[in-house]
């Protein structure tokens, strides 16, 4: 499996280009201020890394399409660190491909 960086470069090439955050209102493109609701999105790839030592380093990189074309990445930690706002949401979305 290839790095985290390496990943959001790879997602990048294929028009994953938006930088997506968690906000209250919902997932948030930094690029264009766009927010949406879990029924507007579709989890397209789903990543999982793991630090060789450290298990604060474990984390999920999320490949996400809006339904209205907006294509971004969305980075999570998993097990005790993630984040409940992010996890929610998800279970809320469409998940289209499993996990690499």
């Amino acid at each position: 499996m290839k790095s985290l960086s390496e990943m959001l470069n790879l997602l990048h090439e294929k028009g994953y280009i938006h930088d997506f955050e968690m906000i209250d209102e919902g997932l948030k493109s930094k690029d264009t201020n766009e927010v949406f609701k879990p029924h507007e999105v579709i989890i397209e790839k789903v990543y999982r890394f793991e630090g060789d030592s450290d298990p604060a380093d474990m984390s999920v990189l999320y490949g996400i399409a809006a339904k209205s074309g907006t294509k971004g990445t969305l980075i999570d930690a998993y097990g005790a660190y993630n984040d409940v706002k992010i996890s929610n949401f998800l279970k809320e979305a469409e998940i289209v491909e499993g996990e690499h």
